[in-house]
Order: C-alpha cells, then sequence, then structure tokens
C-alpha cells in the first residue's frame, strides 16, 4: 500500500476523501458513535441506583441539553468543516493554544471510551457465543485483539465501507432491542411476576425516585457518559457532501433521536423487573432482562444487540480521534506521521493504526492485575468528565466566535448560536463540577490529571511549533492555517 503525509489539498489524491458520505452517513456516525444498547445495559444499573425510577427525567434533561449543545457544533461546522474540528474552531474562537488542548481532550477521551469498550467486546462476544463458559484471561485478550484488527482494517478501508457496515450494525442492533422492547411492553403491561412494572408519567418527576434532586444531578454526571459521541460527524465535515451542512445538521438529528431513544428504552427496561434485582445485575442487566422475557437461546439476542453496539462504537471512536491526529500533522502541529494518508483509501492509516492498538496494550494489564485493573476503570469513568468538559468548551466558545453576529442578526443567530449553546455549555459545567465532587475522589483526580495532560501538551506543542501557521498567522486566532498548505517534497513517502 502507498501512503503520503498529507498537509494539503482538502479534496486531492494524498487527502481524505470529499463528499465520500452523505447527510444519512453523517447521521450514522453520530449514532453508531453513541451505541444505545451497549450505553443503556452499562448504565441503566447505575442510574436506578442514582435516581430510582425518575431516571428517565434525567435521560431526558440531559438529553436536551445535549442537543442545545449540537447547535453551538453545528453553527462552527457553517463556519469551518474541519477534519481537526475541536482544535480548530477552539483555536480561532478563544486561541489556538486552548484550541489544541480541546483537541486533545477530544483524542483522550475517545481513546480511554475504547478501553473500556474493547475491553467488553471480547467479553461479551464470549458471553454471546459460549454463555456457560468461563475462559482464562488470555483468552478474552485475544478475542478483542482479533476484534480491534478486524475494526483497524475496516476503519483503514475508508469511511464510506465504516459506515456501510456500521448501517447494517445498526439494523442488527435496533432489529434485536426493538423486538424485546414489544415484549418488555408486553411483559410490564401483564406484570407477570413481582416487581414487574408498566411505564408512568411519575417516571418524570422528581418524586419518582428516592434520591430527589441529588440522585437527579449525580445520574445527569453518568449521562455525560450515555450521551458521550455524538459529535462525531463534526470532524468527518471535509468527507461529508455539503459540508459546512450537513454534519451539523446530523448532530442535531442525532441528539435529538437519541435523547428520545434513550428516555423511551428507560422507561421500558426499568420496569422489567424489581430495581433492587435490575441494580444487583450492574452492566449485565440486558443480559439479564433478554433471560427474563426471552428465556433460553432466544435471550442472547439481546447481549447480541449490546456486543454488535460495543463494536460499532469502538471502531467510530477510533476513527474519530484520527482525524484530529491527521489534521494536527496536516497543520504541522504534531510529527508528520500522524498525517501520513493511503493514497488507495484516503484515510489516515498511521493515526487509525496508532489510536487502534492502544486498547488491547491496555487491556493487558487490566486481565493481569487487579490492581491495574482498578486504575483503568478509574480512568475509563473518567472519559464521561472529560466529554462533558469537551462539550463545555466548545459550546461557550460557539457563542463567543458568533458574539457580533448575535449581536447584529439577533433573531435566528441570537437562538441557535447563543441562548441554545450557551444554556448546554452552562449545564455541561455545571455538571462536570458537580461531577468531580461527587464522582469519588480517584475519579474526579484522575479526571483533572487528564485534563491537565491536555493543557501540557498543547503548551508543548505550542513551544515546539510556534511558527507554524496555526500560531503566527491569522490562522490560531482569525482564521485556521490553511488546509491547502503545499507538501514539502521532502515529506512525501
Amino acid at each position: 500500500m502507498s501512503e503520503t503525509s498529507h498537509h494539503g489539498h482538502l479534496g486531492g489524491s494524498a487527502g481524505l476523501k470529499a463528499g465520500a458520505i452523505s447527510l444519512g452517513g453523517d447521521f450514522v456516525a453520530s449514532v453508531a458513535t453513541v451505541a444505545p444498547s451497549s450505553s443503556v445495559a452499562f448504565t441503566l444499573a447505575l442510574l436506578l441506583g442514582f435516581s430510582g425510577l425518575a431516571t428517565p427525567l434525567a435521560v431526558l434533561v440531559v438529553g436536551v441539553a445535549m442537543l442545545f449543545v449540537s447547535f453551538g457544533y453545528a453553527q462552527m461546522n457553517k463556519w469551518k468543516p474541519s477534519a481537526g474540528a475541536p482544535y480548530v474552531w477552539v483555536g480561532r474562537a478563544v486561541g489556538p493554544t486552548a484550541g489544541i488542548g480541546t483537541g486533545m481532550i477530544s483524542v483522550v477521551a475517545s481513546t480511554v471510551a475504547n478501553i473500556g469498550n474493547i475491553t467488553l467486546a471480547g467479553a461479551y462476544f464470549l458471553a454471546v457465543i459460549f454463555p456457560s463458559s468461563t475462559f482464562p484471561s488470555i483468552v478474552t485478550w485475544l478475542v478483542a485483539a482479533i476484534i480491534m484488527a478486524v475494526l483497524i482494517w475496516l476503519a483503514i478501508r475508508g469511511i464510506r465501507p465504516s459506515i456501510v457496515v456500521q448501517t447494517a450494525f445498526i439494523v442488527i442492533e435496533y432489529g434485536a432491542i426493538i423486538s424485546f422492547v414489544v415484549l418488555a411492553l408486553i411483559h410490564e403491561l401483564s406484570h407477570a411476576a413481582p416487581g414487574v412494572h408498566g411505564p408512568s408519567w411519575s417516571y418524570f418527576t422528581i418524586n419518582g425516585g428516592f434520591g430527589g434532586f441529588r440522585g437527579l444531578a449525580e445520574a445527569a454526571v453518568v449521562c455525560g457518559f450515555l450521551y458521550a459521541g455524538w459529535e462525531a460527524p463534526l470532524v468527518l465535515g471535509e468527507e461529508s457532501s455539503n459540508a459546512k451542512i450537513n454534519p451539523g445538521r446530523a448532530a442535531i438529528l442525532g441528539t435529538a433521536f437519541l435523547t428520545i431513544w434513550y428516555t423511551f428504552l428507560m422507561v421500558v427496561f426499568q420496569g422489567v423487573s424489581s430495581q433492587g434485582d435490575l441494580v444487583k445485575h450492574g452492566a449485565d442487566v440486558l443480559a439479564y432482562a433478554g433471560q427474563i422475557l426471552v428465556p433460553g437461546f432466544w435471550g442472547r439476542a439481546l447481549p447480541l444487540a449490546v456486543l454488535v453496539a460495543v463494536i460499532g462504537t469502538t471502531q467510530m471512536q477510533m476513527t474519530e480521534p484520527s482525524r484530529i491526529l491527521y489534521a494536527m500533522a496536516r497543520d504541522r502541529l504534531i510529527p508528520a506521521i500522524f498525517g501520513r494518508v493511503s493514497l488507495k483509501h484516503s484515510t489516515p492509516w498511521w493515526a487509525i493504526t496508532f489510536l487502534g492498538v492502544i486498547p488491547p496494550i491496555a487491556l493487558i494489564p487490566y486481565l493481569l492485575n487487579t490492581s491495574a485493573s482498578r486504575a483503568i476503570g478509574y480512568i475509563i469513568s473518567a472519559s464521561g468528565l472529560l466529554y462533558l468538559a469537551m462539550y463545555c468548551i466548545i459550546a461557550l466558545s460557539c457563542v463567543w466566535f458568533s458574539r457580533a453576529e448575535i449581536i447584529a442578526r439577533k433573531g435566528k443567530a441570537l437562538l441557535t448560536a447563543g441562548l441554545l449553546p450557551l444554556a448546554g455549555g452552562l449545564f455541561n459545567l455545571v455538571i462536570f463540577i458537580y461531577g468531580l465532587k461527587t464522582q469519588g475522589s480517584t475519579i474526579a483526580l484522575v479526571a483533572l490529571a487528564g485534563l491537565v495532560v491536555c493543557v501540557v501538551i498543547a503548551f508543548i506543542v505550542r513551544a515546539r511549533a510556534r511558527q507554524e501557521a496555526f500560531f503566527t498567522s491569522r490562522g490560531g486566532k482569525d482564521e485556521p492555517a490553511s488546509a491547502e498548505a503545499p507538501v514539502p517534497a521532502a515529506e512525501m513517502d
């Protein structure tokens, strides 16, 4: 395969493939990255422990806040579709160093989340195929590593085939989930067993849960992880048709859909058994629900949906940061190797491979050592807080960036570029701060350490590349570095 380090034309043969995906593909990227089935499986029990049967209210409120933030993302994308969206946008609105720090938050949060994803992918695959068997850690690692290798290969082959596979995953996932939703509603409305209860409007009141307002606030922090990833189409702007409109529109549609879908799933699945039993089953809660609704072989269709969702989100959460690293290398902010693009597939193959090998490597100590397992668990838990910080920064940056337009035009700009992103950004800030106080001192320290690392990297990049256009021209402050700079011959493979 031929590759080249590219700093050049957006649509050129050596760069990303312009117009590779449509609005539908962008929407699939938004939904697939979030992976609703697996996210519900991993968080339902935890959310019930915080907010009880008022969990749907917490999920709805956070979803609306994320929808508000998505308007800010869409506004920035109208100005500059870019593979390096987070760092380019914040670099323009606030300053280049802040922009690079925000871009690194996105890279770190996605990669850390993928450590958790690949950990679960191996275990879930074995549980679905061999439900009554146990396996040594080395088998789980080998399965997880093989899954990741296949996903790296798929991601390198191009964004279009990746979206085709993601669409197939969604069909499988949603087919299984919808079937079980129907069964769950029949089960609940017939009150088939003690503790089973049908949907109720009381779920949307604070009195519906036992945690009160504090419980809802703690659940809202967890929802930061639940919704993480909806922004994926924004880094695909250079590969999208109608680049200034479709990625932002897909993010808005994606968060709106996910808010409704998540809320509905919480309403349905929290009623299949008693609250105590659901909480007791933790991350296996959907597997437990599947066996209640359809005992035996067919009950495994629900954990299969979770497995498919985990595999889908793993691939997309590797694809998203690979574009950011590629864009940074193109702007000569980080080593040029991260900007190497496959001439055949138009993908940043080196960045994809680098990001793809990290989770399996991190999985080795996770499986072999209890202390390492606990430490990595803290890191994964902190990824939700990192996402909250990133959403807050970009939403508020949008408001600052658009302030002149908001004042001049008022009307629609006041709403979509001003009030909605401001409300969403401040909400994310509040639950981020609240999460630092309530998620446990270790998780809070890990999250803060992650932010500090991203800031330190930003200053290192500034010291190393301060003469590059992103810092010296209007590129960092008023206009990001041109994506059409020529490629030095010495940097071609």
